[in-house]
């Protein structure tokens, strides 16, 4: 059951949607650290984390397992600089300590080029700017899971196996970059970028083949958050989400229209959709899903609920509100799922559905 996961200060709330608008609330205490970390993505049941060091763990709210995947100094265009008594040196040595992160600036493009310098980021800061969603291709407990990273600079992919030590980088140019979305389907990651493009990765041990499904066919804005989503019935989604700020200079964000296209990848063409008929479609800081409301009559049919994940706002501990709500597209209305709070605020809430299936030991 789809279960909006949000934390406070002593522990996690989980609000479980019931049947036609009512809700119930559990709460527990947060057995693993959980109030410290960010979230940066959710699959299968599992979260995605980032902890105090910028390091990524893999967090099953349900069951309190958890578990580390790579080190963030793997990632390609990540540098740690280490502090050795009177100097600071961007060398790895045990003997010195960890003072910041280096974020380089460059794509796959050949001859390599940075487009700006280096950026140095606290320990505690770089999971704000790195991150931006984390998917995971299955439940760690059946095995072989790969988990792929959408990350800055340029929303580059990078990509490990459940139980490796390095992120591998997908190589791709900075235009063809500028992902913002991911599902995985039939053993492949489809991937779309920001202009609507998707592109199809199939990864074979650390070798990654790539085709492109669908060719880009809109024109590049901040406007919109884009994402990709399968149906019930299997066409595959393109979600445009328009958003303003209500008050100026304010970081404050409403979703003020959603927009939808079936995919026709065969004739390269998108179809204007007005209507989920009876599913309802979950996005936000998690993976993009339909399901059926005659397999969960709890939820709302033709209904999109999702969650804030403006970019800008995953960078920066913020206390305004975040946007939280439900979205009718009969009428094009858009109604609060809680209401606001203050615990509300951070880290972003995000759309769970729980696994209660425990790790192979």
């Amino acid at each position: 059951m789809p279960t909006l996961l949000h934390l406070r200060c002593r522990g996690a709330c989980r609000r479980a949607l019931q049947p036609r608008r009512r809700e119930h609330i559990h709460d527990s205490s947060s057995r693993p650290p959980m109030a410290e970390r960010s979230i940066v993505g959710s699959s299968h049941g599992w979260l995605v984390t980032a902890d105090a060091q910028s390091e990524l763990h893999l967090l099953n709210p349900a069951t309190g397992e958890q578990l580390a995947l790579p080190p963030v100094v793997t990632v390609e265009q990540v540098s740690p600089v280490f502090f050795f008594f009177d100097k600071v040196s961007p060398v790895c040595d045990d003997s010195g300590s960890l003072q910041r992160y280096d974020l380089s600036f460059y794509d796959a493009a050949l001859p390599r080029k940075e487009h700006r310098p280096p950026q140095p980021y606290a320990v505690d800061r770089l999971r704000r700017a790195l991150y931006l969603k984390v998917v995971l291709s299955c439940d760690p407990s059946r095995g072989d899971c790969i988990v792929l990273m959408i990350h800055n600079p340029y929303r580059q992919l990078s990509f490990a196996r459940f139980g490796s030590k390095k992120w591998h980088w997908i190589t791709t140019s900075f235009r063809e970059s500028m992902y913002s979305d991911c599902i995985y389907h039939d053993g492949a990651f489809y991937v779309m970028n920001l202009q609507g493009g998707v592109h199809c990765y199939t990864i074979e041990d650390s070798c990654v083949q790539r085709n492109i499904m669908f060719e880009d066919t809109l024109p590049y804005t901040s406007a919109y958050n884009i994402y990709i989503a399968r149906s019930s019935s299997g066409d595959v989604l393109q979600i445009l989400r328009t958003t303003s700020c209500p008050i100026e200079d304010s970081p404050e964000t409403h979703t003020t229209g959603i927009g939808m296209f079936k995919l026709d990848s065969e004739k390269n063409d998108d179809v204007d959709i007005d209507s989920l008929t009876d599913d309802a479609l979950f996005i936000g800081h998690k993976y993009s899903w339909c399901l059926s409301t005659k397999d969960y009559p709890m939820l709302l049919p033709n209904h999109v609920y999702f969650t804030d994940d403006d970019e800008y706002s995953l960078m920066d501990d913020q206390d305004h509100r975040r946007d939280v709500r439900m979205y009718n597209l009969a009428d094009n209305s858009a109604m609060e799922i809680v209401s606001p709070r203050p615990w509300l605020n951070w880290p972003i809430p995000i759309w769970i559905t729980p696994s209660f299936t425990k790790l192979k030991q």
